[in-house]
């Protein structure tokens, strides 16, 4: 038996009481699916088999020495790769666990931790042409959070895309599904900008509730003031780069620094490229 059929048999019999979220399917179809998709990008059977592997760590008993015992370290080390670590943290800190660690991961780690992402979104997709925006109700988080999660990932892998085909159709499935890469309009943008010194004031909680953002921009404020006090050096790294473009800020107060920690926790949330920080920093220097 080759190692792709042995994961088919292994994944079968440790998901076989398993069904899709909010469905009678059986679980084992994503595994399978992911696998296919990992076949049909011509990956290596190794990278087959831990995508047909990938959630046996996460959502079943199976231990990593298990799957080390019987597929070898490499494989077990690819499905540890696309498994979340603490299912007990918040999910929005889990999420981002995920976004931070795609854009460092190893080639084969990225090719497992797509296609099943990319499997996630067509299925979300097909769902969405037969029950509408009823579908969101699946999830631990609904479609504005969702929105964010999976664009993320797609801005983090964007300097990646010609690594693996599969990223390029991650993202249309994005625009697909969601209407856009974009997570956030301009003018939600602009207020945020209104918390820039770690404060949401009633009226701004209100409208960030009404625009389903306010768990959102109370995450980036929790991170910011982690930031403020236990990365100083960070943070006047941040003041400086921003320094560098033009933008000039009083270091008499503890003002720039709190900006710079909001700077930071929203670029990190956002995955923002430098110049798109820069820019809509600029855009919103009223507030600041």
């Amino acid at each position: 038996m080759n190692i792709v059929d042995k994961a088919i048999v292994f994944a079968a019999k440790v998901h076989r009481n398993q069904v899709r979220k909010g469905t009678d399917i059986p679980y084992i179809t994503h595994p399978f699916a992911v696998g296919m998709l990992l076949q049909r990008a011509n990956c290596s059977e190794e990278v087959i088999a831990a995508g047909i592997l990938h959630d046996t760590l996460e959502d079943t008993d199976t231990t990593f020495e298990e799957l080390k015992d019987e597929f070898g370290l490499r494989i077990a080390n690819l499905v540890q790769s696309a498994s979340e670590q603490d299912k007990s943290l918040p999910w929005e800190v889990r999420k981002q666990h995920t976004i931070e660690h795609i854009k460092d991961a190893s080639l084969e780690e990225l090719q497992v931790i797509v296609a099943d992402k990319l499997h996630n979104l067509q299925t979300i997709h097909e769902d969405l042409d037969v029950m509408g925006d009823a579908i969101w109700q699946r999830f631990n988080r609904g479609k504005r959070e969702q929105h964010w999660y999976y664009s993320s990932i797609v801005k983090a892998l964007s300097r990646r895309k010609r690594e693996f085909p599969l990223i390029g159709d991650l993202e249309e499935e994005v625009k697909a599904v969601f209407g856009s890469i974009d997570f956030l309009s301009e003018q939600e943008i602009s207020l945020i900008f209104e918390c820039a010194y770690l404060h949401i004031n009633e009226g701004v909680g209100k409208e960030l509730a009404s625009r389903q953002l306010l768990r959102f921009v109370e995450c980036i404020v929790e991170e910011a003031e982690q930031l403020y006090r236990d990365e100083q050096e960070h943070l006047l790294d941040k003041l400086e780069d921003l320094s560098s473009q033009g933008m000039q800020f009083e270091m008499n107060s503890e003002g720039p620094l709190i900006l710079a920690a909001f700077f930071i926790a929203l670029q990190n949330k956002l995955q923002w490229s430098d110049q798109e920080l820069f820019k809509y920093v600029e855009k919103n220097k009223s507030k600041l």
